[in-house]
């Protein structure tokens, strides 16, 4: 009988164990899954839309202690405070290809994609949310710095109100590779030779709402608008200064 009590009593803390364990593993970890599609323009500047695939997949641990996603690549927060966070990531990006809009781009041959490094920050004001991030990246990508201030604001149990503004500067490199017209370039095209210098890009805001379908399972809803400034906006290959842009996901959170 002792023996099938010590058999009761180690069964039981065992599963114990375990459901404290999935419990703590549960609320460490958020993984998302989910996908959708969104209506924007072929590149920056483009009078010519199209459909994009968007895949939504990631994993964080302990709100950006340890990430990774799709979008944002592999990273970490590992500085942090009672309302900030401070990190880097290592992602991707994919350049731009003279076929995305064939109409405009044809001649200006293809911005090189290559691995990008960031360094990250927010701060957490309770209704808004500060974040930066400055990148650099192998290829043609060159050196970017974005903020961007951002608020969720609950309309009620399922509905969630979302919104931010923000800016973009770049470096020369960058400019000069996604707006400028080289002599080549000029000679292979229709449009006159081009220097595009470092400074303020692009400004922008989306709204958008999220709807909790159930607990786990969301759908999300977002407009966004971005201006071409500076630079960039008197691009000959800038052929619209503001491209809006729709995005709509569902996604399942556990």
């Amino acid at each position: 009988m002792l023996q099938n009590i010590c058999r009761v009593s180690v069964a039981s803390l065992v599963a114990l164990v375990a459901t404290g364990a999935a419990r703590a593993a549960e609320d460490d970890w958020q993984f998302k899954l989910g996908a959708g599609a969104g209506y924007a323009p072929k590149y920056e500047g483009s009078d010519n839309y199209g459909v994009i695939p968007l895949p939504v997949i990631s994993a964080d641990y302990r709100d950006g202690l340890f990430f990774v996603s799709f979008k944002d690549g592999i990273g970490s927060y590992p500085i942090r405070g009672e309302h900030f966070k401070l990190g880097a990531a290592l992602g991707y990006d994919r350049g731009r290809d003279q076929d995305d809009d064939r109409d405009n781009l044809n001649g200006m041959g293809d911005v090189d994609g290559g691995a990008k490094a960031s360094l990250l920050g927010e701060y957490d004001f309770g209704i808004a949310r500060l974040s930066g991030e400055i990148a650099t990246g192998s290829g043609d990508y060159g050196t970017t710095a974005d903020v961007k201030l951002g608020s969720r604001y609950p309309l009620d149990d399922r509905f969630t109100l979302l919104g931010s503004v923000g800016a973009t500067w770049a470096d020369g490199e960058h400019m000069e590779n996604y707006f400028g017209v080289s002599p080549a370039q000029a000679a292979r095209t229709r449009y006159s030779r081009y220097d595009a210098g470092a400074g303020l890009k692009s400004v922008g805001a989306s709204v958008g709402v999220s709807y909790a379908i159930t607990p786990d399972w969301s759908t999300n809803l977002m407009l966004a608008g971005k201006q071409l400034v500076g630079d960039a906006a008197d691009s000959p290959i800038a052929k619209h200064d503001f491209n809006p842009s729709l995005f709509l996901t569902t996604v399942y959170t556990f």
